[in-house]
Parts: C-alpha cells; structure tokens; sequence
C-alpha cells in the first residue's frame, strides 16, 4: 500500500465529511509536520542556547554583509549580461535570433542575451530527445532520485544569484524571490519523494497463487515539450522537470523573461549529473514552437501554463494532425483564472484587508492565482473600504532591489499595454485608489481598486494580469444570490477564497463554491500559504486541473506497464470444453 502521511482528525476532514466529499490528506504538509514531531527536543535546547550566546550585534553585520554580496551580484549582472543558449543534447547553439532580457523596473539596463531556435534547431532538438529516452526510461528509479536530491542541494548553494536574478528579470521583492526559490527546492525534493512512494506500489491479484503481477512505472512513448511561463521559476521548472523524473525525455522552452533563471537551474541539473538529450533547453518563440512540436510523429504530451487561447491553438493543432501521431498526446496546462475572495459579514475585518491587500498587489497582481474581484456586504463595506485604501496607499512601488520596496513592475510589455487601456476604460467609474501607469524608467502600474455597480460587468468575469482589483458590494439581504453569482459569474475556476468566521456559513459557502474554483481557501488569500508546497490546478478554462506539486501530477506523465507472470501454465478456463 501508498501510504503519504498520518491520518489525523481536522476540521476539514469533519467539514468534508457534511459535504459529502473524500478527504485526502496533504502529503507534504503532513511530511513536514512529522519531521517536526520527531525532531529530539534537545536539538531546540541547543538552538536557543546558541543563539542567546551569539552577540546581537552580529545579526546587522550578517545583514549588512548579505546586502554586499547581493549589490555585487547586481554589478556582476550589469557589466556582464549572462548567455542563455539553445542546448541540444551535447550541443550548446548561439543562434542569429537573439533577444535581449532588459530589467522590468529600469528598461534601460541589458540583464541577458537569448539565443533562440528557430525551425530546424527545434527538430534537432526533437531527435536528440528520442535518442536519449531509450537509455533514460532505463536508468533505474534510485539513480533518478539521486540527480534530483544532488541538483536541489546544489541550487540551493547558489540560491543568492538565483534571488537577484529574479528580482533583476521579473521585478520580483526579494521576500518573493525567496519564497519562489524555497517553492522550487520544495518541489525538487517532494518529487522526489513521492516517486520513492510511487514506484513501492504493489497489487495484489486475489483468487490465484500461481499468478506474480509487477507494475512497472513506464514513461511515455515519444518525446514530451514544456511550455514554461515567466511568473515563477519553481512553475518553470517542474513544468520540464515532472516529467523528466518519470523517465521521460524533455524540450523545455522557458519563456525570455525567466529563460536566464531556468538555465542556471539546467545548468545545476547538468553538474547534478542529468544525461544530455534527457532535457534539450530550447528558448524559442511561441508560436513557432508549438508549430514544430506538434509536427512530429512521436509528440508524445506538453505541459504548459497558458492563456485559455493558447491552450485552445493548442488543441486545434493537435487535433488537426491526430492522424499522424503514433499515440494521443496528453495535453496538460494550467491557465489564468479570475480568482475571488467572497467576504460574508461574519469575516474579520483585519483578516479580509491583510489578505485581500497581499493577493491582488503582490508581484504586482501577475501570478495565474492573483486575486481579480471581490464580494463585500454592504454593511461591512464602509470600514474595509478605508482599512482597505490605507494599507493599499502604504505600499511602497518601485525598484525591488530595495529593501522597503513592496511591489515592482510588470514584466511583459503587452500586459503593461493592457493594463493601460483597462485604466482608461475605467476613468469613469468609482475608482477608489490608483488608476495610472508609469513608463519613464520602468513599466509601473499603481494599485487600482474599482467599485463595480453592475454585477455583470466584465470586470467581474474575465481575467486581468495586473495590480488591478474590482470590488462588488452586495446587500446582506441578497447573501445567496451574491453568492451564486460568484459560483457562475466566470467561466475560469482556478483560486477562490471565503472569509467567514461561522461554521455553518464556511460549509454553505464551500458547498456553492466548490465548482467555481479548484483550490478554495477559508479565512486565508486566494494565492496560498506562503509555506509548505500546496497542490495546484484549476478547472472549467482555467486548465486540465492536474494538481502540479503533488504525486497524482507525476503520475500524469507515466504510461504504466503491468506483467503478469504465471509459473506453471494458465489455468483451465471453467466450465469450458473448447478451451481445456
């Protein structure tokens, strides 16, 4: 048997059971919580000791010395702008095609240099990658898992360069650079560690003794591609890396904006021992990507995180060419959502405010999960809109290296452009902060919120990449219908919240929502626990709901074989006389 963790009573256990709803326990939260249950109490003894020995005085200069080493990382950048090439099996291409990474926050300053493939490099790519799997998919499983360990602990050692890479290319806080970084190593090892689960899988066939059944956890046939986005370098990865782990062979083509970041993670796979041919880093463009990959006879599967159009140019190239594949390729992606919190008058105010603020603002509102509307009842509304607005106004917006800084800029020109075109269209509403952008040095958005009067308003419905929050004040007489409005406002359904603060609201709410989003959260900020790695998909348009960061993902990329070995011959088939 699998077994993930301990089984142990919750609330939501309970609450699920009055839903009707199986319960799954989550795998790495409850990983890390027996680690600590079984860490030896003396261990903490000797860490408060050691620090109440240590002079207070040193912590500024470890400070201090951390800042050094971070603006000399920084000049580094600037004076040398890093080399990201096409890597084909042993390969390493500098093409014609180059583009150049500039800093989202200082447009003027060159972060790298990308070498893109075109056509005929992407094929090279696809034959060096069938070359390798033949070997791969046969490097036992314990072989596999020691690259994976070796490659998290050597990323890890260079996590200061990885931190300001991000802060320099995506404008990211270094609280946000972090936390991507310790999402990565996270994702790195609980892989890892669930395919040491995975492959301890044993079936049992009852009714017959002389039969030896063996599952075989067997990659796909055919070559696999990952479309990687720029909002996360932990996305990034494990988009090529999932499947890498479970024997597969990889084309990986990060997009330009965290190309830079995801090469020194290949490059630490490489040092880490990772053959070459297993993942062939192919920075391409889009179109012209996905073009060629679905050309190909042994297009086996691709793992992306994309637009809903994307996804559906996608489908439409694959279905067009069915004929030609030697198998149906899996398509799994995970797309934008518009993510709500659902506020109920029973909710605490500083709660509502402190979330509400950290989803929609962080990273200047551009991860897939970033909060894009909100439910309010009137009777709460006066209070959370002035604690809102002011801790929206004490945001700090500006250069990330800054330690005060709070939120950068956006990272892709044409969100940028789009956001500048929202703002106008909503001059004339009820715009209660922000509402203008910012291109003299960088692409900088101000934090906007907007009161919706329309409850069918397109704010409400589609997407938005950006620091831009529409809010809907309904009355506290009409709690269920606003309710049912934000369960069928939007066709996307990747991240919602509920904040309330009585039970039996929290289940009413849970059972309303629970199509309406696939990852719902209560009394918490629709982007997640900043801690631990949480399973993660959406459904309806906003992706296959795959659940990335958990072992059912892994699992996505396997093509399992089953042996059946009988030792003494078939059995007679009963009752029959034709077959003895």
């Amino acid at each position: 048997m699998l077994k993930l963790g301990l089984a142990v009573p919750t609330r939501w256990s309970f609450r699920c059971r009055r839903l009707g709803m199986a319960s799954i326990k989550g795998e790495a939260r409850i990983s890390v919580d027996k680690q600590k249950a079984e860490q030896p109490e003396q261990d903490e003894d000797q860490q408060e000791t050691e620090s109440d020995s240590q002079p207070a005085e040193d912590y500024p200069r470890t400070h201090r010395n951390e800042k050094v080493l971070v603006n000399h990382a920084i000049q580094e950048i600037q004076h040398r702008p890093l080399e990201v090439p096409t890597i084909i099996g042993d390969d390493t291409v500098h093409t014609m095609d180059t583009q150049r990474v500039c800093c989202p926050h200082h447009l003027q300053t060159n972060l790298a240099h990308v070498y893109y493939a075109n056509r005929k490099q992407i094929e090279a790519a696809i034959k060096s990658a069938l070359s390798a799997q033949g070997t791969w998919s046969l490097v036992p499983i314990a072989e596999r898992l020691a690259i994976w360990r070796r490659a998290a602990t050597i990323i890890e050692e260079d996590e200061l360069r990885l931190r300001v890479f991000l802060m320099m290319t995506l404008s990211k806080t270094a609280d946000d650079a972090t936390r991507d970084i310790r999402r990565l190593l996270t994702s790195l090892r609980a892989n890892a560690d669930y395919l040491e689960h995975l492959s301890e899988l044993r079936f049992e066939i009852q009714g017959d003794m002389n039969v030896f059944p063996s599952f075989h956890l067997r990659p796909m046939d055919g070559f696999v591609a990952a479309l990687a986005p720029f909002e996360s370098v932990a996305l990034s990865s494990s988009l090529a890396l999932c499947p890498a782990l479970m024997g597969n062979t990889v084309l990986w083509n990060p997009s330009l904006e965290v190309a830079p970041v995801s090469y020194l993670i290949y490059r630490a796979f490489q040092e880490a021992g990772l053959p070459s041919g297993v993942i062939n880093f192919v920075p391409a463009n889009e179109r012209l990507f996905l073009d060629t990959i679905t050309d190909a006879v042994h297009f086996a599967g691709l793992n992306t995180q994309a637009s809903a159009a994307c996804y559906r140019h996608v489908h439409k190239l694959v279905s067009d060419r069915m004929e030609r594949y030697i198998c149906f390729p899996r398509l799994v992606a995970e797309c934008p959502g518009q993510n709500f919190h659902f506020v109920h008058a029973s909710a605490k105010v500083e709660s509502v405010v402190s979330a509400t603020v950290q989803a929609a603002f962080s990273f200047a509102g551009q991860y897939a999960n970033s909060l894009s509307r909100m439910y309010v009842p009137s009777s709460m509304w006066p209070r959370l809109r002035e604690e809102l607005l002011e801790a929206t106004e004490q945001l700090t917006i500006g250069d990330p290296v800054e330690s005060e800084t709070d939120m950068g800029a956006m990272v892709h020109i044409n969100d940028f452009r789009r956001m500048q075109k929202l703002l106008q269209r909503t001059k004339n509403m009820e715009q209660l902060c922000g509402g203008s952008c910012d291109d003299s040095t960088g692409r900088f958005v101000y934090p906007t919120i907007v009161r919706v009067a329309d409850p069918l308003d397109p704010l409400l419905c589609e997407p938005c990449c950006g620091p831009f929050l529409p809010v809907f004040v309904y009355s506290d007489d009409s709690f269920s219908e606003a309710l049912k409005l934000a369960a069928n406002q939007s066709r996307y359904a990747l991240s919602g919240s509920i904040f309330a603060s009585r039970d039996e609201v929290i289940l009413h709410c849970l059972n309303q929502l629970r199509m309406s989003a696939s990852n719902l959260y209560v009394n918490e900020r629709c982007t997640g626990s900043t801690y631990g790695l949480t399973p993660f998909g959406g459904n309806r348009l906003s992706g296959t709901n795959d659940k990335s960061g958990s072992a059912y993902f892994l699992m996505r990329w396997s093509s399992p074989l089953l042996i059946e070995e009988t030792v003494e011959g078939p059995p007679p088939m009963n009752g029959s006389k034709t077959f003895p």
